[in-house]
């Protein structure tokens, strides 16, 4: 009988050393990351910098790159070079001058050495940058364009471009709005490239919770979603993978984090490969709700609205922003909107959760006769509301509401905007973006 044992835990341990080796884990990338160039463009300093700095911030804030920072400048034109050169050096083997020029850069001997042993090299170039004065109001556009090359093939396998705006009283804050749009959008896109997506796998399991290697030294954020995949090698000898389930990380540590299951094609187990599904971190809900209206009149009516949600760095409480158009009003003359800021928790079972939520908004009477160019700030108010939503596409959730609403109508010269309140009942579509 013990013998039995023996074997039987034997095998166990054999099966999960055999699943634990199947996984395939990423690895830290070792990458150079030039100056930001900048084309036919001109572009104060000042703003060269900002751009810089952050880009070298997402790359570091990202935890996936050793990172090699290069002082140099590389044109769009220059990148083909560069790739021709990094080819020929490492083909024909032949020693490296002290010098080599490419456009307007020109390489020390060690330099050009560190970036032919590099993995990966990052050539950032601003491609267009403009800022304008429209009537007082400054606004900035700037558009960066990313190259990836991969030394080692000495080929460029990614390339993107950001494209991020700003405004502000002066030159200086509009292109700081410009620059601090960019962090979200890279890391996004750098999140999005197939050779930067993490690749992990169920390490152990802790009740209904799953541990997964890598935390914040990876970049792993609460909110972060990954795909279990299941592989399978065909008769001809290709491998098919295809995805049988979702995890949500729920808390984070150094090197580990701990997830939570949305879906899967039955348990899964420790060695489960697992791979990072990138998304921008936002949730996207229109819906339509019914308002039986509490005042003496009885009155029912529909809201229509748009909400966003943060996903992406929150897990339990989640910020939510968003406006609603109340359709009971007289669109004859003014088009009211509420405009909105609150919270929601997130409980998950599964495909479902019940999202509570509760939002303080402002309502505005927008004329819309063309002989007004000014809005009213006419009503406050609070809404509280119960969802069920569920899960029923990686991508989309539908979900359910009810709950009670109130806005308080202020007095204004000339106009009587309406009071209403009473219990709403309604439901829509949200994208995961």
């Amino acid at each position: 009988m013990k013998s039995r044992r023996l074997s039987a835990l034997l095998l166990a341990v054999c099966m999960m050393a055999m699943s634990l080796s199947a996984q395939e884990i990423s690895e830290k990338k070792d990458i150079a990351v030039f100056s930001l160039s900048y084309a036919d463009w001109s572009i104060p300093s000042g703003a060269l910098g900002l751009v810089d700095q952050a880009i070298q911030n997402v790359f570091v804030g990202l935890g996936r790159f050793n990172i090699y920072g290069m002082t140099y400048r590389l044109e769009a034109g220059d990148i083909q070079s560069f790739i021709d050169q990094v080819k020929k050096y490492k083909e024909e083997n032949v020693k490296i001058p002290e010098e080599v020029r490419l456009g307007e850069a020109t390489f020390t001997e060690a330099d050009f050495n560190k970036l032919v042993g590099s993995f990966i090299v990052v050539i950032p170039v601003m491609s267009y940058y403009d800022v304008r004065n429209d009537e007082g109001t400054y606004e900035a556009d700037i558009q960066t364009s990313f190259t990836f090359v991969n030394v080692e093939e000495g080929k460029a396998f990614a390339s993107f471009q950001i494209d991020t705006s700003g405004s502000g009283d002066s030159q200086k804050e509009a292109v700081k709005g410009a620059v601090d749009a960019i962090p979200m959008q890279l890391q996004y896109k750098l999140r999005s490239v197939p050779e930067f997506q993490l690749k992990t796998g169920i390490i152990d399991i802790v009740g209904r919770e799953y541990i997964i290697e890598f935390g914040r030294n990876m970049g792993v954020q609460v909110g972060d979603e990954f795909a279990i995949v299941e592989t399978r090698v065909l008769p001809s000898g290709r491998q098919m993978s295809k995805e049988t389930g979702l995890i949500v990380v729920k808390s984070v540590d150094e090197e580990i984090s701990s997830t939570r299951v949305r879906y899967s094609n039955g348990r899964p187990n420790v060695g489960e490969q697992l791979k990072e599904i990138p998304r921008l971190g936002v949730e996207l809900s229109g819906y339509l709700d019914i308002l039986q209206s509490s005042d003496s009149d009885e009155e029912i009516f529909a809201i229509a609205g748009l909400r966003s949600v943060a996903s992406r760095g929150f897990y339990s409480l989640r910020p939510v922003v968003g406006v609603e158009v109340p359709l009971g009003d007289s669109f004859a003359i003014w088009f009211p909107v509420n405009a909105y800021v609150g919270a929601e928790a997130n409980w998950m079972f599964g495909r479902l959760s019940i999202n509570p939520s509760a939002v303080v908004g402002a309502g505005f009477l927008v004329p819309i006769n063309g002989d007004e160019d000014y809005e009213y700030f006419s009503s406050i108010g609070f809404t509280g509301l119960v969802e069920a939503q569920y899960l029923f596409k990686q991508n989309m959730k539908f979900f359910l509401r009810t709950g009670y609403t109130f806005y308080q109508a202020l007095v204004l010269e000339d106009i009587n905007p309406n009071d209403y309140n009473g219990v709403v009942l309604g439901g829509g579509l949200t994208f995961k973006l």
